[in-house]
């Protein structure tokens, strides 16, 4: 019988490419209490991820498996202040 199971670990990466190539021009709307939401889509939300991944590795020297962590509201800023 064939298993239902995914054959690739599920990793943010993963779900954050997944939204960039399927998903890519979608808008991502957060409010956070201002007189006009804040927009974006999947596609600048993941390259904004890419640079800070490459920023923690190559100027910070973050290595794979390595854990890291952030303290922020969880809204699009989190990827946009990066």
């Amino acid at each position: 019988m064939l298993s239902t199971m995914q054959d690739v670990p599920l990793t943010i990466s993963r779900i954050l490419r997944h939204g960039m190539t399927v998903h890519g021009t979608s808008r991502i709307t957060t409010w956070t209490g201002g007189p006009e939401p804040e927009r974006t889509t999947f596609r600048a939300t993941g390259e904004r991820a890419a640079q800070l991944a490459h920023a923690l590795r190559d100027e910070l020297g973050v290595e794979q498996g390595d854990r890291v962590a952030t303290l922020m509201w969880n809204n699009v800023r989190k990827t946009l202040a990066a």
